[in-house]
Parts: C-alpha cells; sequence; structure tokens
C-alpha cells in the first residue's frame, strides 16, 4: 500500500502492535507498508491515548466526544 490509500483501523490496530508487542522498528515497519516514521508513531501515541477507540475514521467522532457533542446540544 502506498501512503495514498486509506488505512482501515483494524489494519492501524496491527502496525501499533507490531511496534508495541513485538518491538518491530518504526522506520523498518513504515518502509514496508509504504508510510513516513511519524505517520507510525502517530497511530502509536494516538492508540496509547484511546484504545480500541483510536481510529474512529474520517468525519467520525470517538465515542466519548460524540457523547459530548450530543450533551451540548
Amino acid at each position: 500500500m502506498n501512503n495514498k490509500n486509506k488505512f482501515t483501523d483494524d489494519y492501524k490496530k496491527e502496525i501499533v502492535k507490531l511496534i508495541t508487542e513485538l518491538g518491530k522498528k518504526t522506520t523498518d515497519v513504515a518502509r514496508d507498508i509504504g508510510v513516513t516514521p511519524t505517520t507510525i508513531r502517530r497511530w502509536v501515541k494516538q492508540y496509547s491515548l484511546y484504545g480500541e477507540d483510536a481510529f474512529p475514521g474520517r468525519g467520525n467522532l470517538r465515542p466519548l466526544e460524540a457523547e459530548q457533542k450530543r450533551l451540548e446540544k
């Protein structure tokens, strides 16, 4: 895949696990999938902050953010 392709949330989670659980190098994984190491680091950071809700998809809110917005209305 190149960086113009969209990656599914499950795919991103698998990439994060390669880094966090298997100890793969960010630069190696990034090169293998065709993205920058910065992208991988961002995915790891998002996953560490939000867990399974880390990648809601473009234009979608995470469940807690959606609830907060609903309550504000």
